[in-house]
């Protein structure tokens, strides 16, 4: 039996290592609810991206150093701006810092590890990406930069089709910038597509883009608006409500999507979709 890939790439350099973990129990849970006959937790393989500790350190240091006299509130709040403030001055293609190729580094790394999974078949296993916050802007850069390389590279050509992406089966970006992003650089001029060409035709057929966004999140932005080309390639902004009692109506709730059911269950139903009946599915996982 195949499995459906969910890649998770978090974007704020605060958070720590298996910081999805408590999500990716949430979405199986409803994911299951939808049809128990049916469905098993292990039609589903969840692998995260991780590159928070590229940065961590520094950002930590620095708001420690800053607040000498242990007096400023809204740390969350800050923490959120230092991150987001550090990331933009040092991830750039052309940065001295080295962030850019570091992230992209990682990435690589962690899709090998992926391509390699037993359970993954390295030519054909349907991955479906989510993107938090910046974490959409740099998986906008990595897969634009996999595609304007193209097979001539020796680097790129050494991949495997789950590691180029080429399996591509759908797109979630949460709390995301990258309208803002795009609309004030010339670094990504089109918008990436949100499936590969290597995926099987009906799957492709199935695959959306969703972008959810709080609008209480002053990060994130609807998405279908900033062009012609994001109009067509983004399937629907969706408006929803995420955070605790104590963020859900101010920028902190920036971080909530995770545990919010107004982000996790619509993940889950899209999830569903994917892995509704077809004889795909009922393949070996394995050549």
């Amino acid at each position: 039996m195949k499995r459906l890939v969910v890649a998770i790439i978090h974007g704020i350099a605060s958070e720590d290592k298996h910081y999805s973990t408590e999500f990716k129990h949430r979405v199986v849970e409803h994911y299951l609810k939808g049809d128990r006959k049916n469905r098993m937790e292990d039609d589903l393989l969840f692998h995260e991206i991780y590159w928070g500790d590229l940065i961590q350190g520094v950002n930590e240091e620095l708001l420690q150093r800053l607040d000498y006299r242990n007096e400023l509130t809204y740390t969350s709040v800050r923490q959120l701006f230092v991150d987001f403030m550090n990331l933009a001055l040092a991830y750039n293609n052309s940065s001295d810092s080295g962030l850019y190729q570091a992230i992209h580094n990682r990435i690589a790394d962690s899709m090998k590890k992926l391509s390699a999974h037993r359970h993954v078949d390295a030519d054909n296993t349907p991955v479906v990406l989510l993107a938090h916050s910046f974490g959409s802007v740099i998986m906008s850069h990595y897969i634009q930069d996999l595609r304007n390389a193209g097979a001539g590279n020796e680097k790129v050509s050494n991949m495997t089709c789950v590691e180029r992406f080429e399996t591509l089966a759908g797109l979630i970006t949460f709390g995301s910038p990258l309208a803002i992003y795009d609309s004030l650089t010339e670094r990504l001029p089109a918008p990436i597509e949100k499936t590969g060409h290597k995926l099987d035709p009906e799957l492709k057929a199935r695959a959306k883009w969703l972008n959810f966004y709080d609008k209480d999140d002053i990060v994130a932005y609807p998405m279908k608006s900033i062009s012609d080309d994001y109009e067509k390639v983004v399937s629907a902004d969706h408006e929803i409500n995420v955070g605790s009692a104590a963020t859900s109506w101010n920028p902190a709730c920036h971080t909530g999507y995770w545990e919010d059911k107004d982000f996790y269950r619509p993940v889950a139903n899209y999830l569903g979709e994917m892995r509704a009946s077809h004889p795909f599915w009922e393949l070996p996982d394995t050549l």
